[in-house]
């Protein structure tokens, strides 16, 4: 019996190709045309903005249990990214090739719960799989809630079971000129 719940959970794991999105909250006012996007843009050249970002997993001990990292190769191009990212401290400001940037660093803490568990399971354990990362920013515009990421890239993985704490910090780097 044990060897098929090893079977089936290697199974899922072949199988799911899910999305960790980070939510924040952005209290400027935004408007629907901003909203609507046609999705994210290649990450190409210096003057476009540069995101990384170090995933930090602790169990419900606090213990650590993994670090994942990953590279934005996407970003999105529309003012809300700007307004979102103006709400956050400017922790260093430097030029790279004649191209001034501000640094901003955004780190939110999530608690994986029994809800975020991506499969039905009647003998194994709550786990939560992440192949990618990204930056989501939620908002409200007339009433009507949105949610829509600011960057995301590919990381190398990570599991997270129930009760684990899932830290990302964010490093970006916002082109000035």
């Amino acid at each position: 019996m044990k060897r098929n719940h090893i079977s089936i959970l290697i199974l899922f794991i072949i199988c799911l190709i899910p999305v960790t999105t980070v939510h924040s909250q952005t209290d400027d006012v935004i408007t629907a045309a901003e909203v609507s996007v046609e999705g994210l843009k290649n990450i190409e050249k210096l003057s476009d903005p540069q995101a990384s970002a170090y995933v930090i997993i602790r169990n419900s001990n606090g213990e650590l249990v993994g670090i994942s990292h990953v590279n934005a190769d996407t970003y999105l191009g529309t003012p809300i990214l700007s307004m979102f990212l103006d709400g956050y401290e400017t922790i260093e400001n430097f030029s790279i090739e004649n191209q001034n940037y501000e640094m901003k660093k955004v780190a939110i803490i999530e608690n994986t719960q029994e809800q975020h568990c991506l499969f039905e399971r009647a003998f194994l354990p709550c786990y939560y799989y992440a192949f990618t990362t990204g930056l989501g920013i939620t908002g409200t515009i007339d009433e009507e809630k949105f949610m829509i990421n600011g960057f995301r890239g590919l990381n190398h993985s990570y599991v997270a079971e129930a009760n684990d704490t899932v830290e990302v910090v964010w490093k970006i780097l916002w082109p000035k000129n």
